[in-house]
């Protein structure tokens, strides 16, 4: 998955790239600078840790690998002859979701990462104007209350940065050939901003066999026989953790504080996307000829097997970054809270 698949590899080089935050809209007094900052870290705190668990537990995604949920569908006998192929019912109603789901991981940890560095420098900037502003007016007592605070702080924004820094290392380490991240058998995907499914509730319903073909396995005799429908059917339930509306808020605080950043997440704005080929449509006279090209069907179930091998490499990637996030986000509430006595 080695791609292009998580811009952690470059987080190292990040503060190169984060253009002075200077430019962000002038208009925004210091203090309301501060309080959108500390909803934007709080909410990537509480991201960060539902993704890494969603990567943790996307390693269960391998047995959506096998046949019946990610090869081609069943061939079916037809009560007047003949052979029909049939649709994955399960593959177009579960297993294609699971992928952009995986997709979406990745696209909302790259997002993410990208917001949690330029919002947590953004909201240093907005803190050291409030104080500046608070002397002038001669309220020393706010700036007491606050000093006590931004020591630990700035010693665990200290300690997230080396960490960002050493993930992006390890990842772009793990990118290269042979390691931990796999080259996915796609050329043609995209990982982007979107919702995360919830793997453990994941449900398929088999339906009644009445279910219309994709086409003709083995022509019949009588062209009466394609009158019966006789595939299986079914649907799935997939249910979805709603992050892709707090991810994309955080990136929208995140161009508020650096406008020129909207260029750097451009690419995962779109949502995730990907196209995997069919493993059906063999024209009937090379089948009959006994000429049966496969090949798609092991491209899908490939693709599967990739997204569940990657995720517990991502997820030890992320998780260091978890815990020091989280007590940096703490510590900038209690921030706010003086603030806002």
């Amino acid at each position: 998955m080695r791609k292009r698949l998580l811009v952690l590899s470059v987080l190292a080089g990040l503060s190169v790239m984060v253009c002075p935050l200077q430019e962000a809209f002038a208009d925004t007094s210091p203090l309301q600078g501060m309080q959108a900052d500390a909803a934007a870290i709080q909410s990537m705190a509480q991201n960060w840790s539902a993704l890494e668990n969603s990567a943790s537990s996307y390693a269960n995604l391998a047995p959506y690998s096998a046949q019946e949920w990610a090869g081609a569908g069943p061939v079916v006998s037809t009560p007047m002859g003949g052979e029909e192929q049939c649709h994955n019912t399960r593959w177009d109603t579960v297993t294609n979701q699971l992928v952009t789901g995986g997709l979406n991981i990745f696209g909302d940890a790259e997002a993410e990462a990208y917001a949690i560095q330029t919002v947590t420098a953004d909201f240093q900037t907005q803190l050291a104007n409030y104080e500046e502003q608070q002397v002038k007016a001669g309220n020393m007592a706010v700036i007491n209350q606050i000093d006590a605070q931004t020591g630990p702080m700035n010693t665990s924004l200290t300690t997230l940065m080396s960490l960002l820094s050493t993930t992006g290392d390890q990842v772009a380490s793990a990118m290269s050939p042979g390691t931990l991240l796999h080259e996915l058998p796609i050329s043609q995907w995209q990982a982007g901003i979107g919702n995360v499914p919830n793997l453990s509730a994941v449900q398929y319903m088999a339906g009644p066999d009445d279910g219309a073909p994709i086409g003709w396995y083995v022509q019949p005799k009588s062209e009466l026989a394609r009158l019966v429908d006789v595939c299986p059917t079914g649907t799935g339930d997939v249910p979805m953790y709603n992050l892709a509306g707090p991810v994309n808020s955080n990136v929208q605080q995140m161009i508020t504080d650096s406008p020129s950043m909207s260029q750097v997440v451009q690419s995962v704005e779109g949502g995730s996307t990907y196209s995997a080929p069919s493993p059906s449509g063999v024209p009937s006279d090379l089948v009959q000829a006994g000429i049966v090209f496969r090949g798609g069907e092991n491209t899908r179930m490939q693709l599967v097997s990739v997204l569940a091998s990657d995720m517990q490499p991502l997820s030890g990637y992320m998780q260091p970054i978890g815990a020091p996030l989280m007590l940096y986000s703490q510590q900038v509430q209690q921030i706010m809270t003086e603030v806002g006595k």
